[in-house]
């Protein structure tokens, strides 16, 4: 029976590995989804803002979240956001907006991945978030 006592020593240096790389990658994961539930969320409130400003606000807020930029989420992934509006299909001219949009995209420009990465295709290479909403009569 003595020769069997450095055998769980041994099992627990093969095994460790990989319930330490699987806790880890748990955490990182749950953190990777709570950043793309801020991202979510940060788009929806601002089509919400955009639908129900005034002309002038709408304005200054498309304005101020088009220009924001240097947003990465899960250190290998650069997003950029942009607002703006889809127009009435029956106005030639495009001058009656009816819905604010807000899109969030996500670009993969590391090139330092693991070589898997780029043989399997995941995570891809961009996506995106796209909200819109109905624009509310300008009360002014």
């Amino acid at each position: 029976m003595k020769k069997q006592r450095g055998q769980t020593l041994v099992e627990f240096a093969l095994m460790a590995p990989m319930i330490f790389l699987l806790v880890f990658a748990m955490i990182y994961g749950g953190v990777m989804f709570m950043d793309y539930l801020n991202f979510c969320n940060e788009a929806r409130t601002l089509a919400r803002r955009i639908a129900v400003a005034d002309t002038n606000t709408r304005a200054e807020l498309m304005a101020t979240y088009n220009t924001d930029t240097g947003k990465e989420f899960a250190r290998f992934y650069t997003v950029n956001m942009t607002a703006g509006y889809n127009y009435d299909e029956d106005d030639t001219e495009q001058n009656t907006p009816v819905d604010a949009v807000v899109t969030v995209t996500f670009n993969r420009d590391n090139k330092d991945l693991p070589w898997v990465v780029y043989k399997i295709g995941f995570p891809p290479e961009t996506f995106s978030i796209k909200y819109s909403m109905k624009l509310e009569k300008d009360r002014s």
